[in-house]
């Protein structure tokens, strides 16, 4: 995460970072205590191609993130039964944040991204998420096989639909171009990390 060449701040903003590729919330707490042990006031949790995962998990991270009573992201099933999920507990992490988003941001990821846009707790930063927002269960067949079925579909706090739309950021910015065609770059050549620092440095 540390680069010699960049300056003190930036230093401590890049420590600061969370480049988080799943949702388990456990892993996602140990490794926020891990910063938290450095002293950190900021933090910046990277959720680009983050394709998500389980709903509950995602739902249990909002939680640490958001006050108590606070919805985190509303369901409703094909006959158009809404369920309201909302934090159980009071925040455990109250640093400003900044969320990094791509087309990749998927499923559970976009409910994170969801409910701390819709609740003014984070900037989100980067280009629109994937746009997935739907429940799904498997239905085993007698030939093994299995058949997805879509049970629920969910919605951001404000109602917003996810599915096949997306969430788009508070600052939009494209990866640089140059730095695609590379495929491989530093943190100080990620545009939209530097973004992410330059926006996080006035909260």
């Amino acid at each position: 995460m540390q680069n010699n060449n960049i300056n003190n701040e930036e230093t401590k903003v890049h420590k600061r970072r969370v480049r988080y590729k799943g949702t388990h919330p456990r892993k996602f707490e140990e490794k926020y205590k891990e910063l938290e042990k450095q002293g950190i006031d900021r933090l910046i949790i990277d959720l680009r191609n983050n394709g998500g995962g389980v709903v509950n998990e995602a739902v249990d991270i909002a939680d640490m993130l958001l006050e108590k009573d606070k919805t985190i992201l509303i369901t409703k099933d094909k006959k158009g039964n809404e369920e309201v999920k909302k934090c159980d507990n009071e925040a455990s992490i109250t640093m400003p944040v900044v969320v990094l988003t791509n087309g990749y941001s998927a499923s559970a990821s976009e409910i994170l991204v969801g409910a701390l846009k819709d609740n003014e707790r984070a900037t989100i930063v980067g280009t629109k998420t994937y746009g997935k927002g739907v429940i799904q269960e498997v239905d085993r067949l007698n030939d093994g096989s299995g058949l997805k079925i879509t049970i629920e579909e969910y919605y951001t706090p404000n109602r917003d639909k996810i599915n096949k739309v997306g969430i788009k950021p508070d600052e939009e910015i494209e990866l640089s171009s140059e730095i695609i065609e590379k495929g491989t770059y530093t943190d100080e050549e990620d545009n939209q990390l530097q973004k992410a620092i330059e926006i996080i440095k006035r909260k």
